[in-house]
């Protein structure tokens, strides 16, 4: 049984093809330059994540983090908050409501395999192996500091407002 020649034009489609080409590339280009257009400004605002993460009850994590059994009486070590934005969440002082801190593990000008450890002991943070040299009092003094709030008896820490 012979094959019925098909009606469709190879240059029509071709041509079909290479104008939604054109045309997305036009499209990317025109949002590439809006979008640099905007950073350039200071317009950019880009919200991958929220920004403010509720770390638990003040009042639960103040008695891990003051109980030398249930963490080692160490801060609360926060991990993965979006590239190397590992955080220590610190309670100092008997009111579970006050004292709350939250601070980068390691200063920002050095690389991510160095950062500081509690040492319960001398109240103060100490440089791992890779930067030993490295100490902090225990309220991280001298690291990137987030701002903590308690609402309604829960710990909030905001990390994009970091100082």
């Amino acid at each position: 049984m012979p094959i019925a020649p098909s009606r469709k034009n190879p240059f029509n489609q071709a041509a079909v093809i290479a104008i939604a080409g054109v045309l997305g590339a036009v499209a990317i280009g025109f949002l590439i330059i809006q979008i640099t257009g905007q950073a350039a400004d200071g317009e950019l605002n880009l919200n991958l994540g929220d920004d403010t993460f509720n770390v638990g009850d003040a009042e639960d994590l103040a008695l891990k983090i003051d109980d030398e059994d249930v963490f080692g009486g160490d801060p609360l070590l926060i991990s993965g908050l979006g590239n190397d934005r590992d955080i220590y969440v610190q309670h100092l002082g008997d009111n579970p409501v006050d004292g709350w801190l939250a601070f980068a593990v390691r200063p920002d000008d050095v690389t991510r395999d160095c950062f500081v450890v509690f040492d319960r002991d001398a109240s103060e943070f100490r440089g791992n192996d890779v930067c030993p040299d490295l100490v902090f009092p225990e309220d991280g003094d001298g690291l990137r500091q987030y701002p903590v709030e308690v609402i309604d008896g829960q710990v909030f820490v905001t990390i994009a407002a970091g100082t």
